[in-house]
């Protein structure tokens, strides 16, 4: 007698995979970066299978976070410590930095935001203000919008939600307003902020580094950090638009404003990866197919640009004119940067009068 099949489980597809079928399109090297950051983060937890304590979390950032990992793709890391300080941190601190070379991932800039033991505190308490330093805010934005735990999530989950409950509970507008239209105005602000304040770094950068790495910090300037922005907005905005946060929306006009469910649901639009966001906002809101096919076709080049060897060595080490003249990954980069541009602006602005709206009226001032 033959045995019965096994049962199978159906997968929910994703944002991104929903926004082909609707299009009748597909992105490959968007599906090959999700498939190699999946794997990336199967080694590491196979790497760091050990991590088990609930005051600390290895967290990692960046394109593995973003699900947009390539050929060349560093690696972002903190140990996040969420509970008392202790000296063995500073051993773990190092033994992580030595497996993750020893396993051959390249290791983080030479800022000093990443590789390094940061405490919860500055991160929930210090938002805003002289102590919100660059590194602070950078941390604490990127924990939300693009980081990931490898091991044990508890800490790193802990401290996300309370950065969040911050932004909310500390936001009057949000508990108080007379209007219905709530939006989380605080968190809205420091996003913002975060992105005028990486614009204006990377020209700092350019002067102190000498030009080194240029184009390619400017390729992930007009793509990546722009994609991230324009999540962030979108996650905002969601607030008020996407029918999934109703719940949260009557809790919030309800005589005694409760955030927590705002909170939960903007922890659950956090889990996914960014492409993601953007695919939901297009199907939700109904862009047009110029506007989509400006926005992922130009992002699925600029990731097969950075998984090509040759093209990734182009863009890191031009920096002069002459450079740039000559080099032709860093003219790709320029011909996809503008339509992307164009369909972010789209969707943002042109395509849906009520996220128009929001954009114009919260976006901008």
């Amino acid at each position: 007698m033959p045995e019965p099949a096994p049962s199978t489980i159906a997968v929910e597809p994703t944002w991104l995979e929903k926004l082909e079928a609707r299009h009748s399109h597909s992105w490959p090297s968007l599906h090959q970066s999700r498939l190699a950051s999946l794997a990336r983060q199967a080694q590491l937890n196979t790497v760091f299978h050990d991590l088990k304590s609930g005051d600390s979390s290895l967290v990692v950032f960046g394109s593995v976070a973003r699900q947009e990992v390539t050929g060349g793709s560093d690696l972002d890391w903190i140990l996040l410590i969420d509970g008392q300080s202790m000296p063995e941190h500073k051993a773990q601190e190092a033994r992580i930095a030595q497996l993750l070379a020893q396993h051959k991932f390249i290791e983080p800039g030479r800022s000093g935001i990443f590789g390094t033991i940061v405490g919860s505190h500055d991160l929930i308490h210090n938002i805003g203000g002289e102590d919100d330093s660059n590194a602070n805010t950078t941390r604490r934005v990127l924990l939300l919008l693009e980081s990931a735990a490898v091991g044990n999530p508890a800490a790193w989950s802990r401290v996300r939600k309370q950065i969040l409950r911050r932004y909310l509970e500390d936001d009057r507008g949000l508990l108080y307003a007379s209007a219905d239209l709530r939006l989380p105005r605080f968190l809205l602000n420091d996003l913002t902020r975060y992105w005028r304040t990486i614009t204006v770094d990377f020209v700092y950068k350019q002067r102190s580094d000498q030009d080194r790495k240029w184009a390619l910090r400017n390729a992930k300037l007009r793509m990546s950090r722009k994609l991230l922005y324009a999540t962030g907005l979108m996650h905002c905005f969601f607030c008020q638009l996407d029918p999934a946060a109703e719940e949260a929306r009557r809790s919030l006009r309800a005589p005694h404003s409760d955030v927590a469910p705002l909170g939960a649901y903007l922890e659950r639009q956090l889990s996914l990866p960014p492409l993601d966001i953007i695919a939901h906002a297009c199907l939700l809101l109904e862009a047009k197919a110029e506007t989509v096919h400006g926005i992922f076709d130009s992002y699925d080049r600029f990731l097969s640009i950075l998984d090509d060897d040759d093209k990734r060595a182009q863009l890191a080490s031009a920096s002069s004119h002459e450079d740039l003249r000559n080099s032709q990954a860093w003219n790709e980069v320029r011909s996809i940067s503008n339509p992307f541009h164009d369909g972010l602006v789209s969707l943002l602005l042109k395509d849906n009068p009520s996220l128009a709206e929001l954009t114009m009226k919260y976006g901008i001032f």
